[in-house]
């Protein structure tokens, strides 16, 4: 009785203290609900993930658009050299040698010569320009600064540009009917030799130290670099104002103007081929990666040759343009420049800078100066092109090209600081 009393009280009790929810008849009271945690009356917005907004792509320029210009305030016959941090060194009619800065244009320097400037420069690994004048002058300007270094007087204009052998003499010509090797550091004459006329002719250095220069005596000669000493020499019709190209296997390209281009034997001065143009040759050549030579000439044709035999592959031919005084002008003096893509490049007294197919000779563009272009082009490692114009200005314009080709001899001056000289093999 006891024992049933104690358990009615304990379930009564359970009863008492658990909730009503009923589980086998017995009524248990359920633990309150968890409250849910109170909510911020105000909560920060989470921050929204930032995307950056995609940067205006620069505008494709087209092969044969000015990147620069700059205005010499004299006509440009000189051609330009590219130094090695990309500066450009060109000369001017109006009796300035200027240092242009190779990605804005922008002058870095002038050097005030006593007359006009023809004659292109050549760049040592120094960084020494030196450089001709027609005050009868050659220099030797520092790169860096323009500071003269020296001066070297021949006996008249010196149109020819030099050429840098590979003890750093450095060969030049002058009007005065000889041609000189002179110490590039110290301007001592190492040797002269005359020759029967005036020269403008650029020398051109082969492997051996052997300089090729043509002379206005009709005659091109090949003299041993060290003497001046003769080792041959080969007789044209007419004058000689083109500079040599020296294939890779010697053979020396040049043109005349009795209207003709030649290939002569380097050691002997043996004749290989001619061929024969419609009107002068002071083009000097330049040749491709497969031998292939291509050269201008005044009868407005830009021709491309087979260096082994000299049949032409094919001819591209410019345009006439009036001068200031209404005269016309027709004609290729200037040198071409090669492209490593093979395109080839070269001025025409049309007014206009080409962009030639090097296979084919068919135009892949065209760009249009005010002047006349004489000026032989030069291609930098980026495949920028420099050129001047007698329109006063020089340009660089966008190529295709991503710089010179990898050939004998790309371009006038066989590379862009125009030492002249043959590459080591």
């Amino acid at each position: 009785m006891r024992r049933m009393k104690r358990l009615f009280i304990t379930i009564f009790s359970l009863t008492l203290s658990l909730g009503c929810e009923k589980i086998d008849d017995i009524d248990i009271i359920a633990p309150p609900p968890t409250p849910p945690k109170p909510k911020a009356e105000n909560p920060k917005p989470k921050p929204e993930a930032k995307t950056k907004a995609p940067e205006p792509k620069p505008e494709a320029k087209k092969p044969g658009t000015v990147l620069w210009e700059f205005a010499t305030g004299g006509w440009v016959l000189s051609s330009p050299s590219i130094g090695a941090d990309g500066t450009i060194y060109i000369g001017s009619w109006g009796k300035k040698i200027f240092a242009l800065d190779g990605k804005t244009g922008v002058q870095k320097w002038a050097y005030v010569t006593g007359d006009f400037v023809y004659s292109s420069p050549a760049i040592r690994t120094d960084n020494t320009i030196y450089i001709g004048s027609g005050d009868r002058m050659f220099y030797a300007l520092d790169g860096l600064t323009g500071t003269k270094k020296w001066a070297f007087e021949t006996g008249g204009w010196v149109m020819s540009s030099p050429a840098i052998g590979v003890n750093g003499t450095v060969y030049i010509a002058s009007r005065d009917n000889k041609i000189y090797a002179l110490d590039g550091k110290t301007r001592s004459k190492q040797w002269e030799i005359a020759t029967g006329s005036g020269v403008s002719s650029s020398p051109a250095i082969g492997n051996d130290g052997t300089v090729y220069i043509g002379s206005g005596d009709n005659r091109i000669y090949a003299l041993d670099g060290k003497t001046g000493i003769k080792k041959w020499e080969f007789v044209t019709g007419n004058d000689v104002e083109s500079s040599p190209a020296i294939g890779a296997d010697g053979t020396v390209y040049i043109g005349s103007n009795d209207k003709k281009v030649y290939a002569l034997d380097g050691r002997t001065g043996t004749k290989k081929w001619e061929f024969v143009t419609g009107n002068q040759v002071g083009s000097s050549p330049a040749i491709g990666t497969d031998g292939t030579v291509y050269i201008g000439s005044n009868d407005k044709k830009v021709y491309a040759l087979d260096g082994k035999t000299g049949t032409k592959k094919w001819e591209f031919v410019t345009g006439e343009a009036k001068d200031a005084r209404g005269n016309t002008t027709s004609g290729v003096s200037s040198s071409p420049a090669i492209g490593d893509d093979g395109t080839v490049y070269v001025g025409s007294k049309d007014k206009k800078v080409y962009a030639l197919d090097g296979k084919t000779g068919t135009k892949k563009w065209e760009f249009v100066t005010g002047s006349y272009v004489g000026s032989s082009p030069a291609i930098g490692n980026d495949g920028t092109l420099y050129i001047g114009s007698l329109d006063e200005k020089v340009y660089a314009l966008k190529t295709d090209s991503k710089g010179p080709a990898k050939s004998p001899w790309p371009m006038r001056g066989q590379n862009p600081q125009r030492t002249g000289r043959t590459p080591k093999k």
